[in-house]
């Protein structure tokens, strides 16, 4: 479930190789290519560089073999392969799906407690309003003996 096949057909038809590649019912990747015999030493090389973690156990060479034209992927169990791709993805989407929730539900609690802060907001707001309001009747207060004394001198 790498890919595996895509990367061989792709390095089959660079070299210009006639042949196919395909999954073994033992799950191993099988591969019958034709060509020069440089080409296939240079194919199997790029195989083993582009994944290093592969092993090639066994080699055969048959003449007079005709194989396809271009080198492509037989499609060998293909549903199979797709839906047990499609389980993993289900699995992954599961997770990020139980995470997401999670979050949402610490984002619940924040929006919940930003709702509390606007009610504060609202409230000092209007206690500003009031202290507004004190601090011109204070200004009123403070210049309130003047204005006795100006009012008395008429």
């Amino acid at each position: 479930m790498v890919g595996y096949r895509e990367i061989v057909e792709a390095h089959g038809k660079a070299r210009g190789l006639n042949g196919f590649v395909f999954n073994d019912v033992d799950g191993s990747v099988k591969i019958m290519a034709s060509g020069p015999e440089d080409v296939i030493s240079e194919f199997i090389r790029d195989l083993k560089i582009d994944r290093p973690d592969t092993t090639i156990e066994t080699m055969e060479i048959v003449e007079d073999i005709g194989l396809p034209s271009p080198f492509g992927r037989i499609a060998t169990n293909d549903i199979r392969e797709y839906m047990a791709r499609f389980d993993r993805g289900i699995v992954i989407l599961e997770e990020h799906t139980k995470i997401l929730k999670e979050h949402t539900s610490l984002f619940d609690g924040i929006n919940e407690k930003l709702g509390m802060l606007e009610g504060m907001n609202e409230k000092l707001d209007r206690t500003n309003n009031k202290l507004d309001t004190l601090a011109e009747i204070s200004e009123k207060l403070e210049t309130l003996p003047e204005r006795i004394a100006v009012a008395l001198k008429r």
